[in-house]
């Protein structure tokens, strides 16, 4: 197990332990244990009561784990499951269209075409050494 995915389990294990014995007696001993062994003994997470999670450093996969636990363990009845999924499906789709404007196949194209046509309408324009100009550089070619 990589070092990242055993401070994952102490962030998780950290928060449980915030939450308290109400929250851990939900989950099942043997998820529990898992976490509590599995954890990076090293790594202590510290968490302060006072400010919302979002404002603290944690993982985000420390979040899907805590969200997935919400969802599974401790939702009171399905209404407040229904909500929770509706807004993890919300959540996705927001994800999913921000990936289709940034990397959609069709734009790409179109600013490339664009490009090209900008690339064609520029002309090339002679240019012509003046008179004066090519004096002297023939009087330097015969010195040299």
């Amino acid at each position: 197990m990589n070092i990242k995915t055993k401070e994952i389990y102490s962030e998780v294990y950290q928060l449980l332990n915030l939450l308290g014995n109400e929250y851990i007696d939900k989950l099942p001993k043997s998820l529990f244990n898992m976490l509590r062994e599995k954890r990076n003994i090293n790594y202590e997470p510290k968490y302060t009561e006072d400010l919302p999670l979002n404002k603290q450093n944690i993982k985000k996969e420390t979040l899907s784990i805590i969200a997935l636990l919400h969802l599974n363990y401790w939702c009171k009845n399905e209404n407040e499951k229904n909500e929770l999924k509706q807004i993890f499906k919300n959540n996705e789709d927001n994800y999913q269209n921000e990936l289709r404007e940034k990397y959609n196949p069709d734009n790409i194209f179109k600013k490339h075409i664009q490009e090209n046509i900008v690339k064609n309408e520029v002309s090339l324009v002679e240019y012509k050494e003046s008179i004066f100009k090519r004096l002297i550089n023939k009087i330097k070619s015969i010195f040299i």
